[in-house]
């Protein structure tokens, strides 16, 4: 992918994959950003819910449990999540009426399998850790499109706790220089961002605020005798 200038000006297109808690399916949307002020000009071009099949879900569940996740299948679920994520990302660019070659990137979070923020002992280390599955190289072999993962992971090697990661989003679009503003992300686990009047992205804090859809999807099903998931 020589030559590829994610910081150049101008235009960019962007495709973004997300698979969420509730392992319902995939969301992908394709958008349009600008570098005009703080990148807020952004046009969404498409986007679409890939549903799982109810056999992928019971897998991507079945992960997510240290009872009953196994290394072999960890490996095995992370490329066929992978070949799923290519079809989404194929997908969502044809809805736009758009090419593979427009594409600048592929942004893909994958799939949270195990998630520790709090420090825990490994021999002499003490170490926070994160894993997503959903092999951005199935992605960018499928689709021959620059792919970028890993944000998780990357934000816990920096020394942060991997979540929220929605903040910088929130400031991009809904800050204001004169105007406080607070959002509120319901995913699985709620998240509440706080944006100072006229603050750059160092003045914004966030932070999660407690379960959210993990509860609404237990609530559904059980309420539902399991014929509802979320």
């Amino acid at each position: 992918m020589a030559g590829v200038a994610l910081g150049a000006p101008g235009e960019r297109i962007l495709v973004g994959l997300m698979s969420g808690t509730s392992c319902d399916g995939i969301d992908a949307a394709a958008v349009r950003v600008s570098d005009r002020g703080r990148g807020r000009d952004l046009a969404v071009l498409a986007h679409l819910t890939v549903p799982y099949p109810p056999w992928f879900r019971q897998q991507l569940l079945r992960l997510a449990d240290c009872r009953s996740g196994r290394v072999d299948q960890v490996s095995q679920v992370n490329f066929v999540l992978g070949e799923l994520l290519a079809a989404a990302a194929r997908e969502v660019v044809s809805a736009g009426r758009l090419a593979l070659q427009e594409v600048t990137a592929i942004c893909s979070h994958g799939h949270t399998v195990w998630h520790q923020p709090a420090p825990a002992a490994v021999g002499e280390w003490q170490t926070r850790s994160t894993l997503q599955i959903g092999e951005p190289a199935v992605i960018a072999e499928r689709t021959g499109v620059l792919t970028i993962a890993n944000f998780r992971a990357r934000d816990v090697a920096a020394g942060g706790l991997g979540a929220p990661l929605v903040p910088m989003a929130d400031w991009l679009l809904f800050s204001h220089d004169r105007l406080h503003r607070v959002v509120q992300n319901i995913g699985g686990i709620a998240n509440l961002t706080y944006l100072p009047a006229g603050g750059g992205p160092e003045q914004v804090l966030a932070f999660d605020t407690g379960p959210g859809n993990m509860l609404i999807d237990g609530v559904a099903t059980v309420t539902s005798g399991g014929a509802e998931t979320m």
